[in-house]
């Protein structure tokens, strides 16, 4: 999808003016991949300091950003074929492929390329 059809689906609201919003965005960034690191610690059991650091910078700089910062709200057309997660015969998405591989320990399925042969 082109970056020109993305943004014409969006508007933007500013909440504050140029420097302060830029700064808000900045932190935003920041508390963003703070959250994202959290998730993947928990997924993970762990609790250790880098938990602790991403938790703070969480909540350290995700208020600024919320108060300041500039939000997109997104006009997506979301019916259609292309967002079901059924096909038109009414068969799910996860049962069309036929699967090469299952492993036994944990049943994750994959599908052998031979690319070439």
């Amino acid at each position: 999808m082109p970056y020109d059809k993305l943004d014409s689906m969006s508007e933007a609201i500013h909440k504050s003016r140029p420097p302060l919003r830029w700064i808000a965005n900045w932190a935003g960034s920041i508390a963003s991949r703070g959250i994202l690191d959290i998730s993947y610690m928990e997924e993970n059991a762990y609790t250790g300091w880098k938990y602790k650091v991403n938790l703070f910078l969480w909540d350290t700089f995700w208020p600024i950003y919320n108060k300041y910062g500039t939000f997109y709200l997104w006009d997506l057309d979301m019916e259609g074929p292309g967002w079901d997660d059924y096909n038109e015969n009414g068969v799910p998405y996860w049962e069309e492929f036929h699967w090469d591989f299952i492993d036994e320990e944990t049943g994750d399925a994959f599908r052998v390329i031979n690319y070439g042969q």
